[in-house]
């Protein structure tokens, strides 16, 4: 089949790709949509960047750059909405196009001629769990953040469970979006290889991270903890950022070659000139090999600024990793330990992940005294290892849910502050008005 791009009037399938010249019939026409790069490797944008605590543009040129982009100003000062007039989400859309295609495997697959049933069973297994992702992508950017005593109320987003033109996109709760989730992880679990040929595909332990990742969500430690430790069964190998510096200049791995990378996702398009806040900087410290890799005077960027910004893994010939990953699940498992009590536990986890984060000299062991002290180290490692991906904005939606955590941010800009409150509104993106236009069954955010 040749995809090709379907102009419609429901806004969600705009530039979904459908059957053209070339009638999906075989095994291997399904093997080829799975393994389409562009279409199933883009995850999140611009918006939880610009929006998280990681980021803070004082630098005036930074200021006028984003003062000329109305989206981009919008997102930076939490205003809404992001999209006016015919702007398009292209986050929103391009996730849906990508779960327009595994729609059509999940449909289509089992059926297909000239295919071993474990061939079929692994490619159905690998379109269940990209869709899974993308789902809890979109829930948690465009919802809110999951409350057991609200959920089943919350609006969530539309799912799209089968490749229709004319779908019902109402939005269902936020309930509803996290038990298709979870089911379809559950369902692809069985058909997935431990360890993939390429992570480019789902394999087991990439379907048990993303299972933790969202019990984590959820808050329930218990299981987001239990499916931690199966996929860090299979894969717990962390990378030594000692090796990238071992050479006259420093060399990080390409995602494909990272030991860490379970699923590999890039973002759908990056900001060069990140200046990181003040906050972010002072945990970071200057000793930590994270500093060294991935922060840059602001006069290697573009617009320069005075200060210091996010060096991308961009640009050590590669995109930002924000897919599914060791280092985080590893993180994961800590973070419930501290939260179950177990403090030591957790801040052995901990040492083990820092000890590949400095050089032999500089590094030192962390101790805590309770459990909240514990728990507050491993977030603070979160924000360590994951800083200037976007990463750091979905933990704070969550992280909303502690008192321990819970804070106003505030930020400056052209003379006017700006404040995004604990659990507020501001943390729930706008949808586009040109979808609601073309769409009147969904319903705005607030």
């Amino acid at each position: 089949m040749a995809m090709a791009s379907l102009l419609s009037c429901r806004k969600y399938v705009e530039n979904v790709p459908i059957q053209g010249q070339r009638v999906l019939v075989y095994t291997q026409d399904f093997r080829l949509l799975m393994d389409n790069r562009e279409q199933l490797e883009k995850a999140i944008g611009i918006p939880p960047v610009l929006s998280s605590d990681d980021v803070d543009l004082t630098a005036q040129t930074l200021q006028d750059n984003i003062m000329s982009n109305n989206i981009r100003r919008a997102v930076y000062t939490w205003g809404k909405p992001f999209y006016v007039d015919r702007n398009n989400d292209y986050d929103w859309d391009i996730l849906y196009a990508a779960n327009y295609v595994c729609n059509v495997v999940i449909n289509g697959v089992m059926e297909s001629k000239n295919g071993l049933p474990e061939v079929k069973n692994a490619i159905l297994g690998e379109a269940l769990v990209h869709r899974a992702y993308n789902f809890f992508t979109l829930v948690n950017l465009y919802a809110k953040q999951y409350d057991a005593a609200s959920a089943g109320k919350d609006p969530g987003i539309p799912i799209l469970l089968k490749p229709e033109l004319l779908g019902n996109l109402t939005r269902r709760t936020v309930k509803d979006t996290y038990e298709q989730i979870i089911a379809d992880i559950r369902q692809a679990i069985p058909f997935l290889p431990g360890k993939p040929v390429s992570n480019t595909r789902p394999s087991k332990a990439a379907a048990y991270a993303l299972l933790s990742k969202v019990y984590l969500n959820m808050r329930d430690f218990a299981s987001a903890a239990a499916f931690a430790d199966s996929s860090l069964a299979i894969s717990g190998q962390l990378y030594d950022y000692n090796e990238a510096i071992a050479g006259s200049s420093p060399v990080f791995p390409a995602q494909y070659n990272d030991v860490q990378v379970l699923l590999r996702k890039v973002p759908r398009q990056t900001y060069s000139a990140i200046q990181l806040s003040q906050p972010l900087l002072d945990l970071l410290g200057t000793k930590d090999i994270r500093y060294e890799l991935f922060v840059k005077s602001g006069t290697r960027f573009y617009p320069s600024f005075t200060g210091l910004g996010y060096w991308s893994r961009q640009n050590y010939g590669d995109g930002p990793a924000v897919g599914l990953s060791v280092n985080e699940t590893w993180l994961i498992k800590a973070e419930c330990l501290a939260r179950a009590g177990k403090k030591d536990e957790a801040v052995t986890m901990l040492n083990t992940l820092r000890k590949l984060r400095f050089r032999p000299a500089d590094y030192a062991d962390l101790a805590a005294a309770t459990a909240d002290a514990a728990l507050q180290l491993v977030v603070d490692e979160r924000r360590r290892e994951f800083f200037g991906t976007g990463l750091r904005w979905f933990d704070q939606r969550r992280l909303n849910k502690d008192a321990l955590f819970a804070k106003p941010v505030t930020r400056v800009f052209n003379n006017v502050t700006y404040t995004l409150e604990p659990d507020g509104n501001g943390y729930v993106f706008p949808l586009a008005s040109i979808l609601i236009t073309q769409n009147p069954e969904i319903t705005q955010n607030p």
